[in-house]
């Protein structure tokens, strides 16, 4: 259940965070996609490290 926590979470926030870029910039979803995608990867990094699995 942690490990689940842990993608979506980062997926939510890193993604919330492109999103808002995105309406500052003026982009249509580009950095929500790429903070959606790093906030998987730090998730993926985060079960790798803490759980070791």
């Amino acid at each position: 259940m942690t490990a689940v926590t842990y993608l979506i979470a980062g997926m939510l926030v890193w993604g919330g965070i492109g999103w808002l870029v995105d309406h500052y910039v003026g982009t249509p979803g580009i950095f929500t996609g790429i903070g959606s995608v790093l906030g998987i990867a730090g998730g993926v990094y985060l079960i790798v490290r803490r759980l070791g699995a």
